[in-house]
């Protein structure tokens, strides 16, 4: 090489150097001064708040703060947000999880960042706050995640005009709407590969238009309220891994033929109305791993029962076929050794569990949720079953009988669920149940017998109710400090309570014991930060006074004691309990005035008080009237349970109507007043008519005197009014012919007058409703209302007044008659009979 093009090629090489060292140590462009202030404005326009629903929140917005204070402006190295490298635009934000709080408005700094690409919102709480129209800024975004983000409202027209989008998660929002068809989505968002609006009321057909996002790769549209026939063609787009439009139980269909080509991956359906058969080409379906069929109206199955072994199927790991109508068990799952879970719950599938199905996914099979069948058991009972990493056994409501082999429950079981079956005991019983992971155990209503078994230590959930326990408590309950439900109720347990339960207290959130044996006293260490919502003890022997340490239970809801014998007077201290809304102390031995309450008796969140079957006295607690707030509002805006954000159930026996019934769950709306079977003596107070929302009203039995008052006509719900057996007198206020909703009505043995009011429900009333009240007249009863009626005693003196008073005078009144009558007929007979009169009466010597 000539020594001119050595030096010209080494100079090359030096500049080239030079320039390449130049570009590398030359510092990315910082970020925009102006897209700075917008993030920290929309920063500041939230509160972090680490106690969000989400328990594992990180405010990645707090460093954001820390970096500016310490003269780190560039938000390009800010946690959560990306810059473009050249320009030094913000492109990306992802604040997913970042434990905001607060509300989205139209006038966010968020919608200044004109360059962002990608948004990512999801897992905050906006604090049901609308999308902004402005939204419609951010026209280069690609991807939108705003998934439950606690936004509400309609999803503004702005959205389907992002036109780069190629994903939209707007899912688990379910207080947002979409107004209109999908089409005009489609339509303009031909880039999407995701469109994911799970939980989003869309309320409308799925458009044929779908069928042409040729890129689209998933599609999840559950619970969205869908109707109308699926479009087939949207089963074959080419790129579709992901379908879920599952619980949209008026949208139709039926599957089609799948080729080998489809790349499938998951399908979900379950809770739909697809109809026709299950195609044998299913199985050429070799990528799927997420098959959810269940509660659909298939006519043929056989794809499920009659899939030749010879056939290679796809490796599923989440499959679903339950209310599907099964008969048996599917024998192409002899072929799967993938499942983690596996869903034939609710079919009519009979006798035992075939020894085949042990060799079905060994190693992975982790829960089997097998309950609502007619299941006797497994094959060979004695072996352990053999799929060692097994989480979840339900096996209930079945017809599984004999005793239960601990043995057999691999040791990596977490939840057992073998209620409403016929077992009556364990083999290899234990002192403690060997299962060191298990956090429920559901026993219920079987036949087991024996001790109670002893649920290891970090047990959550232990419900054994309606079998036949014997023997007491064990104290090791006590050391379960992770406890949250104990059911133990409808039991032959005996026995006194340990005061150690009350250790529980940071930890049970239901303590149910009623319907035993159980004697002594409630234990009293309920401790400050006692965590209790329910307390069920009603039905047993315990006697003693109401702890006053369950003040400390600030967040009890629900107090049942009744049929016990505890000795006590009224609990002042229920004013401290504010979320209580059941208190029963129906059947005890409580006496004496509730009197002296002011403003310990506040309970608002009140629903259902019985003290009936006591002796309580004094007047009727007025000021107690005045504050229960839930008892004024009449009817709810939704239907729903009292225990409608509770992992319980609340249940309870009450006197409704004259029969005593069972309410296995209670309507938030039910709202009743039972004190009847006391002592209690003076007027009905007029603040009762204020209690707007009452449906039972029950003040029999007492020592009641005075008026009915007419306010009683403003509980326009109420459905029965018992004021029986009192001193009541006067007449029955006409105004409560308004009641339409009153099907009991009872004023036997008062002091009562007048004409019984006229309406629909008062004709309807039998006679019985108003016997022993020898004033009242007119329909149901045969007296008709004339003008000599009894006088009312004295209002003035009706306290002196007693019924044996007035059946004293009656009496008086009658000999008195009596005395002048016999005067009158004697002198007759011995001025006509004298010579009969002597012979008789005539005085023998």
């Amino acid at each position: 090489m000539p020594t001119c093009f050595r030096f010209l090629f080494s100079d090359l090489l030096v500049l080239f150097l030079l320039l390449l060292t130049a570009s590398l140590s030359s510092p990315h462009p910082l970020c925009h001064q102006d897209e700075s202030l917008a993030l920290m404005q929309f920063m500041d326009s939230f509160i972090i708040d680490n106690h969000t629903f989400l328990s594992s929140c990180y405010p990645k917005t707090a460093s954001w703060r820390v970096e500016a204070e310490h003269g780190r402006s560039d938000c390009c190295s800010w946690d959560g947000v990306e810059c473009d490298p050249h320009t030094g635009h913000v492109i990306g934000l992802d604040l997913s999880e970042g434990c905001l709080h607060g509300s989205i408005n139209s006038n966010s700094s968020l919608f200044r960042l004109s360059h962002l690409l990608s948004l990512n919102l999801a897992f905050n709480d906006f604090n049901y706050s609308k999308i902004p129209s402005t939204i419609g800024n951010l026209s280069r975004l690609t991807n939108l995640n705003l998934s439950l983000s606690f936004v509400s409202g309609e999803v503004p027209l702005e959205v389907s005009y992002l036109s780069k989008l190629s994903s939209l998660d707007l899912s688990y929002n379910y207080n947002l709407f979409y107004i209109g068809s999908l089409t005009r989505l489609v339509q303009n968002l031909t880039y999407l590969e995701e469109i994911l609006l799970t939980g989003v009321n869309i309320s409308s057909k799925v458009p044929e238009s779908l069928a042409n996002l040729s890129s689209l790769r998933t599609l999840k549209l559950d619970d969205c309220g869908l109707y109308g026939e699926f479009p087939i063609r949207i089963f074959q787009l080419p790129q579709l891994r992901v379908l879920r439009i599952a619980n949209n139980e008026d949208l139709t269909g039926q599957l089609p033929e799948f080729h080998s080509s489809n790349v499938l991956q998951a399908l979900s359906l379950y809770y739909t109305n697809f109809f026709g058969s299950i195609p044998n080409s299913l199985w050429n379906l070799t990528q799927l791993t997420v098959l959810y069929l269940s509660r659909n109206s298939f006519d043929d199955l056989s794809c499920l029962t009659k899939a030749s072994s010879n056939h290679t199927f796809p490796h599923l790991q989440y499959l679903g076929l339950f209310s599907l109508n099964l008969t048996k068990f599917p024998n192409f799952l002899q072929n799967q050794n993938k499942l983690v879970q596996l869903d034939l719950s609710k079919n009519n599938i009979q006798g035992i569990i075939p020894k085949w199905m042990f060799n079905a996914s060994k190693e992975n099979l982790q829960d089997l949720y097998l309950s609502n069948n007619f299941l006797t058991g497994f094959e060979d009972s004695r072996d352990v079953l053999p799929w060692p990493n097994l989480r979840t056994l339900d096996l209930q409501n079945n017809r599984l009988q004999g005793s239960l082999s601990i043995s057999q429950i691999p040791p990596s079981i977490e939840y057992l669920y073998l209620s409403n079956n016929l077992l009556i005991g364990f083999e290899n019983s234990r002192d403690v149940l060997p299962w060191p992971n298990l956090q429920r155990l559901d026993l219920q209503n079987n036949w087991l017998q024996g001790s109670l078994p002893i649920p290891p230590p970090y047990v959550q959930y232990y419900r054994v109710k309606k079998n036949a326990f014997t023997g007491e408590i064990s104290p090791l309950f006590c050391n379960r400090s992770s406890l949250y439900v104990l059911d133990l109720s409808y039991n032959n347990l005996s026995g006194k309570l340990h005061p150690c339960l009350c250790n529980l207290s940071q930890s049970l959130i239901a303590l149910e014991l009623r319907s035993n044996n159980i004697s002594g006293t409630i234990p009293n260490a309920w401790a400050k930060g006692c965590r209790l919502k329910v307390i069920h003890l009603n039905h047993n022997q315990l006697q003693g006074q109401l702890p006053r340490s369950l003040a400390n239970c600030k967040e009890l809801e629900f107090l049942d004691v009744g049929y016990n014998k505890i000795h006590d007077t009224f609990p002042l201290w229920l004013g401290n309990l504010p979320e209580l809304k059941i208190f029963i102390l129906r059947s005890n031995g409580f006496y004496g005035a509730i009197r002296n309450i002011q403003i310990n008796c506040t309970l608002s969140n009140l629903h259902i008080i019985d003290l009936s079957h006591n002796n309580f006295s004094g007047d009727l607690p007025a000021e107690c009237f005045q504050h229960w707030n839930a008892m004024k509002l009449f009817g709810a805006e939704v239907f729903q349970y009292l225990d409608y954000n509770s992992s319980i159930r609340y249940s309870i026996t009450l006197t409704t109507k004259g029969i005593e019934l069972e309410y296995a769950r209670i309507q938030d709306e039910l709202i009743v007043i039972d004190l009847s079977c006391n002592r209690f003596e003076g007027e009905i107070p007029e603040v009762v008519g204020n209690l707007k929302g009452l449906h039972i009203l029950n003040f029999s039995n007492n020592a009641l005197s005075g008026r009915i008052p007419s306010s009683l006509a403003n509980l326009t719900g109420l459905e029965s009014l018992d004021l029986s057996q009192n001193k009541l007198f006067g007449e029955i206020p006409p105004q409560l012919a308004q009641l339409t909703f009153l099907e009991i009505f009872k004023v036997f043995n008062n002091c009562l007058t007048g004409p019984i009011p006229h309406g629909s429900q008062f004709e309807r009333f039998p006679n019985s409703s108003f016997d022993s009240n020898p004033g009242l007249c007119g329909m149901p009863l045969s007296k008709a209302c004339g003008d000599s009626l009894p006088k009312p005693p004295n209002e003035e003196n009706q306290g002196l007044v007693s019924p044996f008073e007035f059946g004293w005078k009656v009496v008086a009144i009658g000999y008195g008659c009596g005395f002048v009558i016999g005067i009158v007929i004697g002198q007759w007979v011995i001025a006509r009979k004298q010579d009969w009169f002597v012979n008789t009466f005539r005085i023998k010597k």
